[in-house]
């Protein structure tokens, strides 16, 4: 197989270049080593020196502002780009550098380093999303050293590095009450212990985060929030750190349960004038209800020449989004979108027209139950060496994964009367949808970093194999698909002082297709990077510009972007689109200039994104967002403006801290010229504002409001109808450490 020939190439090169090369010794600090090699940047010191554009937010960065939404934490971050839904980030919609944000399906996310996605190559749709309360950094990374953590090359890739094993005790905990019956408790302890000949170390992270929401059902009431309780312990034992031959051995475990009432339904344009903060009565039973389970067993060993770390790991999600789907009135059935359109199926959905709940004239509620199993083990392996006058560090690795999305779905017919819905007819499990879409793949990567002098070169390619299928159970179809794929890229860098570099990198842009679509096309395209960045002691500041050349792009009509023309699943060719943009990032302490105590800082840090995304080509797609294009016209949900500012003073026993987030209006559908009314979303600039008070040792006071001045704005017009922006929500608590 040409699979057996690639993959046989490609690990001989590795084998022979790391065994002909000599050791440079160096001594090691373990524990930071470990870290790096789950992590996609390392820290924010080390994210000023990649040949690449790489945003790094700390644990103190997300504990200032207390988010438990990532769609606010990421705002943080130039070419970002981030499609509300529902308010909160449950199921957060982001896309980075012209790429599609919807359900974060493009681009390649991570907890430590492990796809998390619930079926990362088969069903990659982020319906699942760890809880960013429990993590002690965020990355993102985009440009050429993306390669190393495929499968999605393209846009670039997030991990999110949940709290590790501390090296002494700590123990922290958070009580908090807010608007709409807020309620946010949170717990951390651990602890480690020296044993002669190692250490045993552990970690919990528990949380329960719920709130009644900030829509009102018609009629009926009833609440539109949410309930999520997370628990994540880590046990790790480790050696002797100054024995010949350093070795840790971490446990993992991981559990969430969901409970929200969350619906696909939004509202007509002049329903939103009204009142952008109601439901129809035709939502109330809509429901999703969904667990996660993670394990990982991650080895690392220090062989002093190199080191290797393996992690074994299985994913495993289940949910049932129980939701109103369609609306049929005289025997015509009509989707959700179309609904909105016809006074007389708006009269229905909002309670106002009584339905019997008959065949000819009823709501329909899917019940759209998915199993996800995600399921391999990587091994990533890393050497430094010095060849004359070159140092290098080189990192390659292997990964066999195999995942699996179970559709075993339904349809329940539901009457209403006098806005009180009742089921009629329980459609047998299975019966809407009964397949299976499995993935198996094997990835293989090198990638050295090679410095000479002010100079530094990274090379690397990526081997992606992946065997796809889909079987339906129901009609009896069966289809199959083979990728097989080489995605090379390099990046490279000049330092002109300590301070001042400059870095550009090329790399091949990759997306799999779908195993549920008969379109077996890759999405491909070559990208294009070149920025520089100054680093000093209180100013930092990275201007960058991109270029994505896709050859082929694909979108894919699912449910959740509101298409309605074609099967679920199916994927559709735009050929070739050029991404293009900007990206501009500043941090400065400003205490210096006002000449404040040398306890206190005076944070100031401000990005901005500019970008463009246009077809370069005309056709006719049944995917609602795309349509009928023509060259020229842009792509929907990328705004071509949006910045972040934030202020804030830190001083010993107390701090405040100020952001505004600014997004240009987004088209819904492409199109050219002015946004035609109701095609697009508004334009907003969003005042957070999050501040803390020393009441007593080891006891803050602290509050949060989020959108300060109440802004209503249409955030998103899919998957049906205009949805807003969350309202002013204020939180307020304890915080405890000791």
């Amino acid at each position: 197989m040409q699979i057996h020939f690639k993959a046989a190439l490609l690990a001989s090169t590795i084998i022979a270049f790391n065994t002909s090369l000599p050791v440079m010794a160096e001594e090691n600090d373990h524990a930071n080593t470990v870290m790096e090699r789950v992590m996609v940047i390392g820290s924010a010191d080390r994210a000023q020196d990649l040949t690449g554009s790489a945003q790094f937010i700390d644990n103190e960065t997300l504990d200032q502002n207390n988010y438990t939404d990532i769609n606010r934490v990421l705002r943080q971050v130039p070419g970002v780009n981030i499609q509300e839904e529902e308010g909160y980030g449950n199921r957060p919609n982001i896309g980075l550098r012209g790429g599609r944000s919807e359900r974060s399906a493009d681009i390649t996310l991570m907890e430590d380093g492990i796809l998390i996605a619930p079926a990362p190559y088969a069903a990659p749709s982020a319906y699942y999303f760890p809880r960013v309360n429990r993590m002690e950094a965020v990355e993102v990374r985009k440009g050429s050293s993306t390669i190393k953590f495929g499968p999605r090359t393209t846009s670039g890739a997030v991990n999110l590095i949940s709290s590790s094993v501390p090296s002494e005790q700590e123990i922290e905990a958070l009580v908090g009450y807010g608007t709409e019956n807020t309620r946010r408790l949170q717990g951390h302890y651990g602890d480690s212990v020296d044993f002669g000949s190692g250490n045993f170390g552990f970690v919990i992270d528990a949380s329960h985060d719920a709130t009644d929401g900030f829509k009102d059902i018609d009629i009926v009431g009833g609440d539109t929030g949410y309930s999520i309780q997370d628990i994540m312990g880590k046990m790790k034992f480790s050696t002797d750190p100054t024995a010949d031959i350093f070795q840790s051995l971490e446990l993992k475990l991981g559990a969430t349960e969901e409970d929200s009432d969350e619906t696909y339904l939004g509202l007509a344009q002049s329903d939103f004038d009204s009142d952008p903060f109601r439901r129809y009565a035709s939502t109330q039973v809509d429901n999703m209800d969904a667990n996660h389970r993670q394990y990982h067993l991650r080895h690392f060993i220090d062989f002093g020449s190199f080191d290797a770390t393996t992690t074994l790991y299985h994913n495993q999600f289940s949910r049932n989004w129980y939701k109103l789907d369609d609306i049929t009135i005289g025997g015509a059935r009509e989707s959700l979108s179309s609904a909105l359109d016809n006074p007389v199926y708006l009269a229905a959905l909002r309670g106002e027209t009584n339905l019997d709940g008959s065949a000819a004239n009823n709501l329909t509620v899917r019940a759209n139950n998915r199993d996800y199993y995600s399921t391999g083990i990587q091994t990533d392996l890393a050497n430094q060496f010095a060849i004359g006058e070159t140092e290098h560090s080189l990192e390659y690795g292997i990964r066999y994964h195999y995942d699996k999305e179970d559709r075993f779905q339904n349809e329940d017919r539901y009457s209403i009367i006098n806005g009180v819905m009742s089921l009629t007819n329980e459609g047998a499990p299975g019966s809407n949808a009964n397949r299976h879409a499995t993935a198996k793949a094997t990835a293989l990567y090198v990638q050295d970093e090679i410095s000479a002098g002010n100079w530094t070169f990274v090379p690397g390619v990526r081997y992606e194999y992946i065997d796809f299928k889909r079987e339906d159970f129901n009609s009896g179809e069966i289809r199959e698909n083979t990728v097989d794929e080489i995605i090379p890229g390099l990046g490279l860098g000049y330092a002109f002082t300590d301070e001042v570099s400059v870095f550009g990198g090329i790399h091949k842009g990759f997306a799999p297709p779908s195993p549920s679509s008969t379109n077996d096309d890759n999405e491909e395209s070559i990208n294009y990077e070149l920025g520089g960045r100054y680093n000093g002691n209180a100013l930092n500041w990275e201007l960058v510009g991109f270029f994505n050349d896709y050859s082929n792009l694909l979108g894919e009509c699912t449910l959740s972007s509101g298409c309605s023309g074609g099967a679920t699943g199916e994927q559709f060719n735009a050929g070739e689109v050029d991404a293009y943009g900007v990206e501009f990032s500043l941090g400065y302490d400003a205490a210096p200039v006002f000449n404040v105590r040398n306890d206190i800082s005076l944070p100031i840090n401000f990005n901005y994104t500019y970008t463009q995304a246009e077809f370069q080509n005309s056709f006719v797609s049944a995917f609602d967002e795309w349509g009928n294009v023509s060259a020229g016209d842009e792509l929907p949900y990328i705004p071509e403006h949006q910045f972040y500012v934030s202020a804030g003073v830190v001083a010993p026993k107390w701090e405040v801290h100020v952001a505004g987030k600014y997004v240009d209006e987004m088209r819904t559908q492409a199109g050219s010229g002015s946004i035609p009314n109701g095609q697009g979303t508004d334009k907003h600039f969003i005042i957070d504002v999050a501040g803390e008070y020393e009441i007593f040792e080891n006891t803050r006071l602290f509050g949060t409001v989020d959108n300060l001045f109440d802004s209503e704005y249409v955030a998103a017009r899919r998957p049906a109808g205009a949805r807003p922006g969350k309202p002013l929500t204020a939180l307020a608590g304890l915080k405890f450490e000791f």
